[in-house]
């Protein structure tokens, strides 16, 4: 059996990118000690299509913190996904990850208010990068990859 793992992502000047990286690392690395094939799919916030989030069966949004929200083209990639999937991908498990320039909150707090809209549901806490990537910030992407990955292989989530 197969799962399928979408990234949604915007990085600019390449630090979420970077965190993108280690999530999609840790998964890798997890799907070595488990018994399903994990498909993971990237795609920029501005290509990502309703398709793609209703074939997924976990949502990983990564976006940077801009002018105090949510990047810009995490917001065209609601805009365009949300009339079809509304009501189509109730239930939809995602995870979040932010990169931060102040404190995230309320780039976090449009998110969840826009995927609780949606009807998904939170995997865990976002991962909240505040300033520069660090070691211990790709660990921490890197570690709710695994987790992801083994949570899937374990159907919980």
């Amino acid at each position: 059996m197969t799962r399928q793992i979408l990234v949604v992502y915007q990085s600019r000047n390449g630090a979420t990118l970077q965190l993108v990286e280690s999530f999609s690392s840790g998964v890798k690395s997890a799907s070595e000690l488990i018994d399903i094939e994990l498909d993971i799919v990237e795609r920029s916030a501005l290509s990502a299509t309703s398709a793609d989030v209703m074939n997924a069966d976990v949502l990983v949004i990564a976006t940077p913190e801009h002018f105090g929200s949510m990047a810009g083209a995490t917001k065209v990639f609601f805009e365009e996904i949300w009339d079809d999937c509304l009501h189509q991908t109730q239930g939809l498990p995602y995870q979040l990850i932010v990169k931060a320039g102040t404190d995230g909150a309320q780039t976090i707090e449009g998110i969840q208010k826009l995927a609780n809209a949606q009807g998904w549901k939170e995997f865990r806490p976002p991962v909240l990068v505040v300033g520069e990537i660090t070691e211990l910030a790709r660990e921490s992407a890197f570690e709710i990859g695994g987790l992801l990955a083994v949570s899937l292989d374990s159907d919980l989530i």
